[in-house]
């Protein structure tokens, strides 16, 4: 875009019942959506030299603020005002930082559930969630029309007081998508997430299936007769990796080697589930399904100790019936490490542009290494946009976006590799 113009328009900014304000009120906006958080939240600061509004305000007052960029993709969202923070006033001007949530969020604080879901035999995971959480218990105004993937396995039990956020929370890791059920590849683990478009249940495993609706590339430089927007290019000046494959981390957590011991108290079953990282990492859905394993992960072979021994008490006859209860176990006991696998990588970009991308988007990343400007395919690839931080700043009149990208696998040209090794020296040795 060009420098010279702003792409930011706000199109909409009332609070309560008070006169309308407008772009001299406002200091800066800062509007985050996070794949890890069931809401929305906002940051305003505005300034009032004239109506007294500023110090009127004692929160909860209910707040319409809408904007777009230079090309009209608009955000527009109810909020309610949670807090007040860094109240100044001098010289009859006042200025202070409103924190917005929506009134989902407020109404699910104040919700606690103690009745049971899935009555019978139980019902879907993803049924309870939109209707009776969503529609019937928050009520909420967003949509989810399309956005709720749909689970195989049901699932009946008491809610001990949890608010509807919490349950969903507890849900993610129960949940089994009804795309892989029963297959090899079928493992537990979803994500819950509101963004621009409304609220979002998807299991982790859907993110491989989708095909990028944008390319990032690093360092690229339009020509003058070049419109990046109409060759789907977003050109950001660097990227910065945040996180990479903490090893440590995964050896306490046991994310490479672990035994996983279960005692069903269906019919008080005990069976143990050994895991190794090299099995299910052939077997799992990745985002880059061209490249190979890890090289370190050839140490964790069969012979290999668990780094890490955990216990589970399950009642399976609570999660699911028919079909899906053969490795429903197996699958959930490992819901953890396929939530960890998502967040391997994580990689943050910056650029002033428009306001499309959206949590939940899958991206292609391109970044390029060497004086010969060689493809790095170390960190290139498909990426899911797992938060999106607009910044407004009125000195600046423009808005930046910063995006933070997650991936489940590495970057490494797929090679033939020899077999793992039977040496039994150690993980470094």
């Amino acid at each position: 875009m060009n420098i010279s113009e702003s792409n930011f328009n706000l199109v909409d900014f009332r609070i309560g019942t008070y006169p309308d304000l407008n772009i001299n009120h406002l200091l800066y906006i800062n509007y985050v959506e996070d794949i890890r958080s069931a809401s929305i939240r906002m940051e305003v600061q505005l300034t009032d030299s004239q109506t007294g509004l500023v110090s009127s305000l004692q929160g909860m007052e209910p707040v319409f603020i809408g904007f777009e960029d230079h090309k009209g993709n608009a955000i527009a969202n109810y909020m309610i005002i949670y807090d007040i923070q860094d109240r100044v006033t001098k010289g009859g001007s006042s200025k202070a930082t409103l924190l917005l949530c929506t009134p989902d969020l407020i109404n699910n604080a104040a919700i606690k559930l103690s009745k049971r879901l899935g009555t019978g035999g139980g019902e879907k995971i993803s049924k309870i969630i939109e209707e009776d959480l969503l529609q019937k218990l928050l009520q909420t105004g967003l949509s989810t029309e399309g956005k709720i993937e749909e689970t195989a396995n049901k699932i009946s039990f008491i809610s001990p007081f949890w608010a509807p956020f919490t349950i969903i929370k507890w849900l993610c890791s129960k949940a089994i998508s009804a795309e892989s059920a029963g297959g090899k590849n079928a493992s537990a683990g979803y994500c819950f997430f509101q963004n621009n478009f409304g609220y979002n249940f998807k299991s982790y495993d859907s993110f491989t299936r989708e095909q990028p609706v944008r390319k990032i590339v690093v360092g690229h430089q339009p020509k003058e007769t070049e419109e990046e927007e109409d060759k789907n290019i977003l050109p950001v000046d660097k990227m910065t990796v945040r996180k990479s494959s903490d090893v440590l981390r995964g050896l306490n957590m046991g994310s490479y080697a672990n035994n996983v011991m279960t005692l069903d108290v269906k019919d008080m079953k005990y069976e143990e589930f050994p895991f190794n990282i090299n099995k299910y990492y052939q077997d799992v859905p990745l985002m880059n399904k061209n490249y190979s394993v890890p090289e370190y992960y050839k140490k964790f072979d069969k012979s290999t100790a668990p780094t890490r021994y955990m216990s589970k008490v399950l009642d399976t006859a609570l999660f699911t019936e028919g079909t899906y209860t053969a490795g429903m176990t197996a699958q959930i006991s490992q819901a953890a490490l396929r939530e960890k696998l998502f967040y391997n990588k994580e990689v943050e970009v910056e650029y002033v542009g428009t306001n499309e991308m959206t949590v939940g988007m899958v991206v292609e990343l391109m970044v390029f290494k060497g004086k010969e400007q060689d493809l790095d395919v170390q960190n290139s690839g498909k990426y899911v946009v797992g938060r999106v931080q607009r910044q407004f700043l009125t000195k600046n009149n423009q808005m930046n976006t910063k995006l933070t990208l997650f991936t489940d696998s590495p970057g490494t040209e797929k090679t033939k590799t020899s077999d793992m090794t039977e040496d039994n020296t150690g993980i470094v040795g």
